[in-house]
């Protein structure tokens, strides 16, 4: 008999799968009705966001692609099976990022978001021989139902200083005014 213990979870995906909680995914249409939106910054596109399965909205900047890579931002919006305690899963908010290959941290926040349990991280990483920047934040919304929001930019370190203000924009203008 094997009483060996299962690893414990290091990321939200692992969390979700050792708790058994499923997440079904919203379209941009159900998480803006739920008060969950990003702002689209001028000349960054929304893509299709059947071309991308489980993604709620989808942008790029068509204007900045360099090796194929075009900054981006995605969200996700999905409802937990069940109510969950938010901070037992955002523990593990920093584990994907921090995953990542040569990953440098800038910035690592607890700080809530418009009222919500939140995790924010900042850092840089090597992919497919680019260097990428990439923030990503993940709130827990709602009391009835609870809904798992990961909002993530990636854009290329080179285009930091060009492209600030619109990370900034869309990491700011992230709205989750669910009740």
């Amino acid at each position: 008999m094997n009483d060996a213990k299962s690893p414990e979870p290091t990321t939200i995906a692992e969390y979700l799968n050792a708790h058994e909680l499923q997440v079904s995914p919203l379209d941009g249409a159900a998480a803006a009705e739920l008060g969950i939106t990003v702002p689209v910054p001028a000349g960054w596109q929304t893509l299709d966001p059947a071309q991308f399965p489980g993604a709620t909205q989808v942008i790029v900047e068509p204007n900045l692609v360099e090796n194929g890579f075009a900054p981006n931002a995605v969200l996700l919006v999905g409802a937990l099976s069940r109510t969950i305690d938010p901070e037992a899963l955002l523990a593990l908010g920093f584990g994907d990022g921090r995953a990542m290959p040569g990953w440098q941290e800038r910035e690592a926040s607890t700080a809530s978001w418009l009222g919500w349990p939140s995790r924010f991280i900042r850092g840089t990483y090597a992919a497919q021989q680019l260097e990428a920047a990439v923030t990503t934040r993940y709130v827990v919304v709602g009391v009835v139902t609870q809904y798992l929001v990961q909002l993530t930019v990636t854009t290329l370190v080179s285009q930091l200083d060009s492209l600030a203000f619109d990370v900034s924009a869309i990491n700011d203008g992230l709205t989750t005014n669910v009740s």
